[in-house]
């Protein structure tokens, strides 16, 4: 999906993400909805915040966007990837933890994901979500 706007709601210290694509218009024209646990965000933190020091700062401020209320779908994300090109790309994605566990004791091969989502943006939209993202970090 391609968005355009993103809002973040923290809950008991895990993140609600909605990604919204805007037409020029202000009309919602898709949207997507995704919990990113307290595990997650700090399982990704190292990466993403390397990440980000490397592409920098945004250098706009993202307008605030108030997703519609309603109870849509809503996956959950266990890993965040993200990368720059002309482009951005967040590709979420989740395992279960239980056959992980199983998995690693019994072989060294990797755990495999299932692929949730695959998000593209303006590359200043993705640096503002990781900002924002960990605005307690300093980066």
């Amino acid at each position: 999906m391609l968005f355009t706007r993103f809002s973040l709601q923290r809950i008991d210290g895990h993140v609600l993400v909605h990604f919204g694509l805007l037409d020029e218009s202000g009309i919602l024209r898709d949207s997507y909805a995704c919990v990113l646990t307290k595990q997650t965000l700090l399982d990704c933190k190292e990466s993403l915040t390397s990440f980000l020091a490397k592409v920098g700062s945004p250098k706009t401020n993202m307008p605030k966007w108030v997703a519609p209320a309603g109870s849509a779908p809503t996956d959950t994300a266990t890993v965040i990837n993200a990368g720059i090109s002309t482009d951005a790309e967040i590709l979420l994605s989740a395992f279960a933890i239980g056959p992980a566990i199983e998995k690693s004791k019994n072989s060294d091969k990797p755990v495999e994901m299932d692929a949730v989502a695959m998000l593209r943006c303006d590359p200043d939209i993705l640096k503002s979500l990781l900002a924002e993202l960990y605005v307690d970090e300093g980066v």
